[in-house]
């Protein structure tokens, strides 16, 4: 899934979106009769959409070669262990597993050849994040990053398709292996900043009792440190999925995709 084209190129015909209202309207019913999640430190699957936010606003903007100058958290963490060994994140510039990601940029807005950074290889901060200006000063190739949202705008390192990669265990096997804690499915709107501390809304969501799926949870919110919650990681789905929702806000409004397989980790989880 994702976000590339028009709405008339992802969707032929009304009954093409049946299955997906039916799904929600089922989340939905149960939502209604849904309960408060349990405030504190929980054991939960976090699935793709959830990652990929992640992803992108607490770890992409802190890799960000122009934020790493301005004392991001992770100018730190260069060529440390940042995160489980499980994890592997990169800001792909437009093709995964031989298909278009949700926005594919081939030259960036300075006439740089779009090209993958590898953020995170095995959960070691490899790289950042570049225009041709942060690439002089850390004395690396400029990756293709900076774009612009208008013609007469000054291009700035943004990312493109910034994503966990899939590792090895299914959904269901996840789930299973915690007797206490939450699938949490769907975000809202949130916020993060460069010491990569976050909070974001989770708008649906499940207990996890036993490894079995139990009541809905009525909205509530997920924060921490991005870091800490990656470095936390003890398992991570095999499945890719991506989305492209709207728009990145760093000064100039942009569209952006992001995505990522469903992981297992621990993180502060909000209550009523």
């Amino acid at each position: 899934t994702g976000g590339l084209g028009q709405f008339e190129d992802n969707f032929s015909a009304p009954a093409d979106l049946y299955t997906m209202i039916d799904e929600l309207y089922e989340h939905l019913v149960k939502k209604s009769e849904g309960v408060y999640a349990e405030a504190g430190l929980k054991e939960c699957v976090m699935n793709a959409a959830l990652a990929g936010i992640l992803a992108h606003e607490a770890i992409g903007h802190t890799t960000e070669a122009d934020l790493v100058l301005g004392g991001s958290v992770a100018g730190d963490y260069l060529g440390k262990q940042a995160a489980s060994p499980l994890v592997t994140l990169v800001d792909i510039a437009h093709s995964y597993d031989g298909k278009h990601c949700p926005m594919p940029i081939y030259i960036d807005d300075e006439g740089t050849t779009a090209r993958d950074v590898v953020v995170i290889e095995q959960g070691v901060l490899k790289g950042y994040m570049h225009n041709k200006q942060s690439a002089r000063h850390f004395g690396v190739k400029p990756t293709g990053n900076a774009r612009a949202y208008q013609y007469m705008d000054e291009p700035l390192i943004r990312m493109r398709n910034t994503a966990i990669l899939p590792g090895a265990s299914k959904l269901a096997d996840m789930i299973a292996s915690i007797e206490n804690g939450y699938y949490l499915i769907k975000p809202s709107n949130g916020q993060a900043d460069t010491t990569s501390e976050f909070m974001f809304g989770v708008v649906l969501g499940y207990e996890i009792k036993n490894g079995k799926l139990g009541r809905a949870i009525k909205d509530t919110t997920i924060s921490g440190v991005a870091f800490d919650v990656l470095q936390n990681v003890s398992m991570v789905s095999d499945e890719m999925k991506w989305s492209c929702a709207g728009m990145c806000g760093k000064k100039q409004v942009i569209p952006v995709g992001m995505g990522g397989p469903a992981i297992k980790t621990k993180i502060n989880i909000g209550g009523r």
